[in-house]
Formats: C-alpha cells, sequence, structure tokens
C-alpha cells in the first residue's frame, strides 16, 4: 500500500503496524513467561482461604491474569489486516500450517506418552477423537479451539477493516457488546438474584472475540493522556476487585469462586486492556536497536512453541529435581526455569532441517 493509500485510509501512519513491532514481541514474551507462572499456580485450586500460599497463589493469578487476553489480542491486532499482504486461502492455509497442525502434533505425541504410563486407555477411534475435541489429552490446550474460531471470524472482519480509520468505530462496537452481554450483564444481574433469558446474547461478538477486535482497535488508534490514564486506572481497579472479590466470593462460597478470574470476566476484559494498552504506549528506547530488535524477533516467534511443551517441560522438570511444587519458591520462580528450559529445546528443535518446522513453526 503506497503512502497516499495509507493517508487516505484515515489510519494514523505513525501507528500502523510494520513487519515487527516491538512492543507486539516484549509483550508476547511477557505473556508467554506469565501463562507458565499461572500453570505452576496449582495452589491456588486447593482453596485454603487462612493460608499464606493460597493467597499469593491469588496474587499471582490476578497479575499473571492479561496474559491469555493478551495472545488474543495480539493475534487481532497483527491478523486483521491480512488482506495487505496475501490472499484469504493464504491466510486461512498459514493459520492451519502454523497452529491446527502443531497442536494435532504434538497432542498426538502427549497422547502416546499417556498411553505407554498407563495413563489413559484408548477404546476406539470415537474416543481418540473425543480426547482431541475436548482437550483432554492437554488441557491447557483449551487456548487453541477460542483461537481458531477467532481465525474463521476475521477474514469478515478484515473487511471493515479495510474501510480506514472511519471503521474502527465498528470494533469498538462490536467489542462493548460483547462484553456487556457475555460478562456484565450477567455477573451484576447475578449479584441481585434476577433471573434471565439465556437468549440475551450479542451473537456478532462471543467468547474471546471481544479481546481480538480491542487488539486491533488499540494497536491503530492513539488515544489521549488523559483517556489512557482512565484507562489505566480502570485497569487497576479491576485487578483489586478481581483479587478482594474473589476472596469474599469464595469465602461466602466455601470454595474458589471463579466468576471474576474467568477470562470472560468484566474484571479480566479491564485488567488486559489496561496492560495491552501500557505495552502500546511504551518506546523501549533501550530495546529499540537492530541486536535487540532480532533477539527479540526469535525469542517471540518461539513463545508458540513453548506453550506446546510447556506442561511436559514441567512435569520432567519436577521428576528430575523432586521439587516441592506446593511451596512459596515454586509459585514465585517455578516459571524461571520452565520457560528457559523450554525456549532451548524449542530454539534447538528449530534448527533441525524439516523437523523443526513441523513440530515449532
Amino acid at each position: 500500500m503506497s503512502k497516499n493509500e495509507l493517508r487516505s485510509s484515515g489510519k494514523d501512519q505513525s501507528f500502523m503496524p510494520q513487519k515487527r513491532i516491538l512492543y507486539f514481541d516484549v509483550l508476547n514474551i511477557l505473556a508467554c513467561i506469565c501463562v507458565i507462572w499461572l500453570h505452576c499456580n496449582s495452589v491456588l485450586y486447593s482453596y485454603d482461604p487462612g493460608a499464606g500460599l493460597w493467597r499469593l497463589s491469588l496474587f499471582v493469578q490476578v497479575i499473571c491474569h492479561f496474559a491469555v487476553p493478551a495472545f488474543f489480542m495480539i493475534s487481532g491486532a497483527n491478523l486483521m489486516n491480512y488482506r495487505e499482504k496475501y490472499s484469504t486461502a493464504e491466510f486461512i492455509k498459514r493459520r492451519f500450517l502454523r497452529t491446527l497442525i502443531p497442536l494435532l502434533i504434538w497432542s498426538g505425541i502427549l497422547l502416546v506418552k499417556q498411553c505407554s504410563q498407563g495413563l489413559v486407555e484408548l477404546e476406539d477411534f470415537q474416543h481418540v477423537v473425543f480426547l482431541f475435541l475436548t482437550s483432554s489429552i492437554e488441557t491447557v490446550y483449551w487456548f487453541f479451539f477460542p483461537l481458531f474460531a477467532i481465525y474463521l471470524c476475521i477474514p469478515v472482519l478484515s473487511l471493515i477493516a479495510q474501510g480506514g480509520r472511519k471503521n474502527d468505530k465498528y470494533f469498538l462496537y462490536l467489542a462493548g457488546m460483547g462484553i456487556f452481554f457475555t460478562s456484565i450483564f450477567p455477573f451484576f444481574a447475578d449479584q441481585i438474584n434476577l433471573g434471565y433469558s439465556e437468549h440475551i446474547i450479542f451473537p456478532m461478538a462471543m467468547g474471546f472475540l471481544p479481546y481480538a477486535l480491542l487488539g486491533y482497535y488499540l494497536a491503530n488508534r492513539k488515544l489521549s493522556g488523559p483517556v489512557c490514564a482512565c484507562i489505566y486506572a480502570v485497569g487497576i481497579a479491576c485487578a483489586f476487585y478481581m483479587y478482594r472479590g474473589t476472596i469474599s466470593m469464595s469465602a461466602i462460597k466455601g470454595g474458589l469462586d471463579k466468576d471474576l478470574i474467568d477470562y470472560q470476566s468484566f474484571a479480566s476484559y479491564g485488567f488486559a486492556i489496561a496492560v495491552f494498552l501500557f505495552f502500546r504506549n511504551r518506546q523501549f528506547r533501550l530495546l529499540d536497536n537492530a541486536r535487540a530488535r532480532k533477539l527479540l524477533s526469535v525469542v517471540s516467534g518461539a513463545s508458540f512453541g513453548v506453550y506446546l511443551i510447556h506442561m511436559l517441560t514441567m512435569e520432567l522438570f519436577g521428576m528430575v529435581t523432586g521439587v516441592e511444587t506446593y511451596s512459596y519458591g515454586w509459585q514465585l520462580f517455578g516459571e524461571i526455569p520452565v520457560y528457559f528450559i523450554a525456549l532451548a529445546v524449542v530454539l534447538l528443535v528449530k534448527k533441525i532441517p524439516y523437523l523443526g518446522k513441523i513440530l515449532f513453526p
């Protein structure tokens, strides 16, 4: 697209996505580490409100909570303008090769491992399909199903993006309606015991799609200082409420209440938007040089592979070291060795011709 075409599209050219965007890579890497930190955080599900370790676990859950939404937001920001680069057929092909194939391969590898350990006994082919479709082989792979759903929406949404800045308001509208009907209305209706029909929904932005819509919107719009400050304040308030509200609601329930730490809760949206915008507005001058950008690009590019194997890495690390996972040390620092071991494995395997690109594209 020429400069004149960019100008006529109404986009703020200083914020148009380039080939590699520094804050995308930084946020991607941090989000990957935080996802692993979340999965080191199993103490949270052994509800014990009087224990300091449980409260630490909840704190970790809250501060890392932005990580999963961040990946959806980065996907929306990165992919919504794919038509400027290649066709829809090429877009679908790239997504298929880069995500679905590795997911199937690693699910298969883990299934073979579980069968050899006697953890799973396969009944028939239908049972195998069931295990794949329910993320029963590796539960953290649930993430890919809403991601695929977002991919399937993008070819239509990208047509709106082609209209330039004048169409950005439609992304904001869709995201706002989706968040209201998916999160805000149901939560507050439940709090006051107000019954409502299950058909009160907004079908054009259900699931995790609002995150992708907001990622694109925030990546392509320069918000004023006061607006950013308000969003940051709301994000901090949402994080605080996520922590205190979960403690209070869990005490009433007598067990862990997951409403506020659900990724579709309004608190999750508020905090994730604030974190994404914070990184979007940072200059990262110390990292803005060729050497640092290249390193960040390589490490960021390995995040998908790290996600695929981090649970296996965590399991093997625990077996080798005998580390106590129900401890302050593991809750605070367990993600560090797991991340760097998984990262090293991914980077090494990527160097193997053919096999590397298949396992970790």
